[in-house]
């Protein structure tokens, strides 16, 4: 605790060259601007997918690949067969970010309940309009969660570029190892920080994810448990049973 505490509180550290300010930069750099490219690729290529019909195996298949293949033994062959630096481990982020997002621009669109689609498509609503107006805001709850949890993905395994080369807060990780430096509170400093950027990324997504979602769609458990709860408190008065006539 006290290394990474004099590690993180002294100015210095952060100031100097390759320090922690320009290291957080690198890392926030790379690691937005991956999730906005795989965003803007993979979310509309899974609503697209989920809205048709066709090529479902498409989304499915990326998908597991994105769950199956190891990030790090990804990274280290990406590197061979290329280079090492941040732009190869950049564009590894960006395939790694596509996974979930595509994953949930597809079941979000196409595991809606087919009677409300079918009911706006016999009111008279064109195919672009049903996605538009029905199905877009019914899966928006889906659509931010693949998002966020893109986003968490890519700021933790930008750390682990660093050992391909790339740069970002992982590079305080790798460096702080080595022989000529063993500097622990550096170590603890960069995954700390690769930590607070992963809720604070996810949290700005969740809030602003709340403000495109229609009300009643983004409820949260503890929203629901306080609708049910009167409810609950209620006793059980049991029915009267009715006088037969004569």
């Amino acid at each position: 605790m006290n290394l990474w505490w004099n590690y993180i509180s002294d100015l210095d550290h952060w100031k100097a060259t390759d320090g922690i300010a320009q290291r957080l930069g690198e890392h926030v750099a790379m690691s937005i601007g991956a999730l906005l490219i795989a965003t803007v690729v993979a979310l509309p290529l899974g609503i697209a997918v989920g809205h048709s019909g066709k090529g479902d195996d498409l989304p499915i298949l990326f998908g597991v690949l994105g769950r199956l293949l190891p990030p790090l033994g990804v990274f280290a062959y990406f590197a061979m067969k290329t280079e090492t630096g941040t732009g190869p481990a950049f564009v590894m982020l960006v395939l790694l970010g596509m996974a979930p997002i595509m994953s949930a621009g597809y079941a979000g669109v196409r595991l809606l309940d087919r009677a409300v689609i079918e009911s706006a498509r016999a009111s008279g609503m064109v195919p672009m309009h049903v996605l538009r107006e029905i199905e877009l805001p019914m899966a928006m709850p889906q659509l931010i969660a693949g998002v966020r949890r893109a986003a968490v993905a890519i700021v933790s395994m930008a750390a682990v570029a660093a050992y391909a080369g790339a740069k970002g807060l992982g590079r305080l990780i790798i460096d702080g190892q080595q022989p000529d430096v063993h500097d622990y509170g550096m170590v603890a400093t960069g995954g700390f920080l690769v930590a607070v950027l992963a809720v604070v990324l996810d949290r700005i997504i969740d809030a602003f994810g709340r403000s495109l979602v229609p009300p009643g769609l983004y409820a949260t458990p503890s929203a629901a448990l306080k609708e049910i709860q009167p409810r609950i408190a209620e006793p059980y008065v049991p029915p009267v049973p009715a006088t037969p006539g004569y």
